[in-house]
């Protein structure tokens, strides 16, 4: 009988299996609108700023996502690294109407990119906001990352509006099938 279990649990797990995504970036780029528009699958008018964390779980295909909103404010950035280990991508957001912050989100994003703990990690990124004044598109904004210059891991840009639910689950399809 146990044999029988056995296979029966091997047989799910190559049916389904689980995973851990980090949802990071600066303060404001709405990295919670992402998570509540994927988890909920509805556009999300109005976040509060997170102090700490936030988790949701998603299910993409046969993989259910467990997706760690960490905090954005540069106080807050320094925790982020405690929580690599445990991850198997990132899904980096980027407000791409807030020109003046694009330098330190090229910075933070690049600093990521190079942590040891996230070698080989894929990594998504959001441009988001692509509904407002100003906004980056999906070309302008990998020449302001300067992310052509990154060739040591897999890294993908979609451009989406969190508030009006677009665009962002075609990117998490992506990072799914990377992992």
């Amino acid at each position: 009988m146990g044999i029988v279990f056995s296979q029966l649990d091997k047989l799910w797990q190559s049916f389904h299996r689980d995973s851990a995504i980090l949802i990071l970036g600066l303060d404001n780029a709405g990295k919670t609108a992402v998570l509540y528009a994927l988890h909920l699958g509805e556009a999300i008018e109005y976040t509060v700023p997170t102090i700490g964390f936030n988790i949701e779980e998603v299910d993409v295909g046969k993989l259910s996502i467990k997706m760690w909103d960490l905090g954005g404010q540069e106080r807050l950035r320094a925790l982020w690294p405690h929580y690599f280990g445990q991850s198997d991508g990132v899904v980096f957001v980027v407000d791409s109407s807030d020109i003046d912050r694009i330098e330190t989100a090229k910075t933070e994003l690049h600093t990521l990119m190079s942590h040891k703990e996230l070698t080989g990690k894929p990594f998504l990124i959001l441009a988001n906001k692509q509904d407002l004044p100003r906004a980056l598109d999906k070309e302008n904004m990998i020449e302001a990352l300067g992310l052509k210059a990154v060739t040591w891991l897999k890294w993908q840009v979609v451009e989406c509006s969190a508030t009006k639910n677009n665009r962002a689950q075609l990117g998490l399809e992506w990072l799914a099938e990377e992992i």
